[in-house]
């Protein structure tokens, strides 16, 4: 099954380069194979395509990149409103930590840490701590 692959792949690579020889050969003879069809379709394939990019630009271009600006905008507001939500949330579960930290709230489990967190609320306290 493999050499059968590799026999398909290998004829497929010698039928591909013996084109690209005879298109490189042509050239060389500067020679076309629609020789005499190509000079006149360029000059008018280059109007249409001109016109077109033309059009094109002026009319939906900066249209499409307005609409995309507003996307943008719009998705940038909803991602950064949403990590203000989590923010929040994440802030509310945690205060109580956070306020442990600080020396502020009521510190109920035993342990050293937490005699030491009683210390410093207790010293906060005595002392008007901020």
């Amino acid at each position: 099954m493999i050499a059968i692959i590799t026999l398909f792949y290998l004829s497929l690579m010698v039928i591909a380069s013996m084109v690209v020889w005879k298109l490189i050969s042509l050239r060389a003879l500067k020679l076309s194979l629609i020789e005499g069809i190509e000079k006149e379709l360029h000059g008018k394939l280059y109007d249409t395509i001109h016109t077109w990019w033309r059009t094109m630009s002026e009319k939906y271009v900066v249209q499409i990149r307005a609409v995309l600006v507003a996307l943008f905008y719009a998705a940038a507001h909803e991602i950064l409103r949403l990590m203000l939500i989590l923010g929040q949330k994440l802030k509310a579960r945690h205060s109580k930590w956070f306020d442990m930290v600080k020396g502020k709230g009521a510190i109920h489990k035993k342990g050293s840490v937490s005699f030491f967190l009683r210390d410093v609320a207790e010293y906060k306290k005595s002392h008007g701590g901020k």
